[in-house]
């Protein structure tokens, strides 16, 4: 069967890299309480991951409108800007935090503030890659008496000829819509106002269509 090029694309960056932490480097289960901090293409993926994996609360973290807007389309139940979501998910999940946390902006102070909202015994996994050299600050004492887990997750711990066509049926099974991650496609001649528009935060994911 066909798949629309813009469609094919996302599949090898930004949906790998977030489904494939919510299926593999952290598995979330049924029932599970999950937060995904950063609602770009990456974390809207961990958000589809998560619903996939029938996740009971999906919390999206992002300060921008649009973006939380995304996520809730996309099968988030709440949605917080980064100075609410502490006490949001605590108070969604009787004070204790979530089971897993997904960090997909690759900031040492957004890792930090992730790392804050984590229950007892949960994970937090880092999927947004930092800059080489920038420390995050996650206190040792802390990891062992909440008995904390930290993943790292390099590309959703994706095997991509194992993957993709796995993540191509999904999307033509409707299980994983894919194409509502596309809020705008560039002509090759627009490439410096979609580099524009990235950098700004707009949206979730663009497309060149050449």
């Amino acid at each position: 069967a066909q798949i629309a090029p813009e469609v094919a694309a996302l599949v090898g960056c930004a949906v790998a890299p977030g489904v494939g932490a919510a299926l593999y480097t952290s598995p979330v289960r049924p029932g599970q309480s999950v937060a995904i901090y950063g609602c770009g293409g990456v974390g809207l993926s961990a958000v589809l991951g998560a619903a996939l994996s029938g996740a009971a609360q999906i919390i999206a973290v992002d300060p921008q409108p649009d973006r939380q807007q995304a996520a809730r389309a996309l099968g988030a139940t709440h949605a917080f800007t980064p100075e609410a979501a502490l006490d949001g998910i605590r108070a969604l999940t009787g004070g204790r935090g979530a089971d897993i946390i997904f960090e997909a902006v690759g900031a040492p102070a957004v890792q930090e503030a992730a790392f804050r909202a984590v229950r007892p015994g949960g994970a937090l996994t880092l999927v947004g890659l930092a800059p080489m050299g920038t420390p995050t600050n996650l206190p040792g004492a802390e990891i062992v008496r909440r008995e904390l887990t930290i993943h790292g997750s390099y590309y959703g711990s994706v095997n991509a000829h194992r993957d993709f066509p796995m993540l191509v049926d999904l999307f033509q099974a409707g299980r994983l819509p894919l194409d509502r991650l596309v809020t705008r496609t560039w002509r090759q001649h627009e490439i410096n106002e979609a580099y524009a528009d990235m950098l700004a935060g707009s949206g979730a994911r663009s497309v060149i269509v050449f």
